[in-house]
């Protein structure tokens, strides 16, 4: 029995003694993969930040380092939105004490060259004539190409981030847009920058109001564009009488909605219009508008019509 018994653990010792070497051998490759595992998290860490990176390098694409130029070298742009008044007064000068007080703009404008020694503004015109009126250099950006179409539509969006800019300035900016040929219509300048139809005829409205209307207002940067639309209206039924109201305001310091309700009233209420499949009638106490749609009418109709008018005015000689 004792035999047996020492048998028995001679063999479980030798066992014991051949599995310790294995289980050294199991251990390390599990020691390895920990390795491998650890540096692979580190690896995906490093990739994910030079992701981050590039990302960020991307929102600055194209960009040019900022430099100081006399304010002098710099023109403003034949595209330029800000009125006269956005260069005057209480606030401006606040605006010019802040950039003297810090030694020049901070946050630069950007320009683009137009000779070896000249640029033109394409964002930052307060900036730029703050540094003009210090005499001081002025912190910016040179482009060194860039066409029209390029500097307007680049002004036209950072415009949009601007709050002190007013709907007046912005409409006779896109109005530039139009008269200088880069673009065809209100409508193409709307799919350009992503603008609804809807808003850019309220722009279109503010732009094209006469200058008496502008006037009567304490400043154009009064004028909402909601009222752009009404007063085109009232415009197009008696304009004599709107322009009579305007000048009859001018100067009394009126605050702005109450002289947008004396512009409209007075010919609202002789206001008529009848609208009918290929056109609308617009009728006053002084006159009638007839506006019609070519395309609902055949040109035999058009043609008519034209002789109907030629016949009255026959009978009117």
């Amino acid at each position: 029995m004792t035999n047996k018994k020492e048998e028995a653990a001679r063999l479980a010792a030798a066992a014991m003694d051949d599995a310790s070497p294995e289980r050294a051998e199991r251990r390390t490759p599990r020691i390895a993969m920990n390795r491998v595992t650890d540096f692979t998290g580190e690896l995906a860490k490093v990739e994910r930040d030079l992701l981050e990176a590039n990302r960020r390098l991307s929102l600055h694409d194209g960009s040019r380092p900022a430099r100081k130029l006399d304010a002098k070298a710099i023109k403003a742009s034949r595209f330029a939105n800000r009125i006269q008044r956005s260069f005057e007064g209480s606030s401006f000068e606040s605006f010019k004490q802040e950039i003297a007080n810090a030694g020049g703009n901070v946050q630069p404008i950007k320009v683009r060259r137009i000779s070896p020694d000249e640029y033109e503004v394409v964002f930052g015109h307060r900036r730029h004539r703050a540094c003009l009126e210090l005499d001081i250099e002025v912190l910016a950006m040179i482009e060194e190409s860039m066409s029209d179409k390029d500097l307007f539509e680049e002004m036209s969006r950072e415009n949009e981030q601007r709050k002190d800019l007013s709907a007046y300035e912005l409409a006779m900016h896109y109005k530039r847009g139009i008269e200088l040929k880069l673009y065809r219509n209100w409508s193409e300048i709307a799919a350009v920058l992503g603008k609804t139809k809807s808003l850019m005829s309220r722009y279109s409205a503010l732009a094209e109001l006469p200058e008496a209307v502008i006037n009567a207002f304490p400043s154009p940067n009064d004028i909402q564009p909601k009222w752009a639309e009404k007063l085109r209206q009232v415009i197009e039924v008696d304009s004599a009488a709107v322009i009579s109201a305007a000048k009859a305001v001018k100067g009394k310091s009126l605050p702005p909605k109450r002289v947008f309700d004396t512009l409209i009233n007075r010919a609202s209420e002789e206001f008529t219009r009848v609208n009918f499949s290929f056109g609308t009638w617009t009728e006053t106490s002084k006159k009638a508008v007839i506006e019609l749609d070519k395309a609902a009418l055949d040109p035999s109709k058009l043609e008519s019509f034209r002789a109907y008018l030629d016949a009255l005015q026959a009978e009117r000689k």
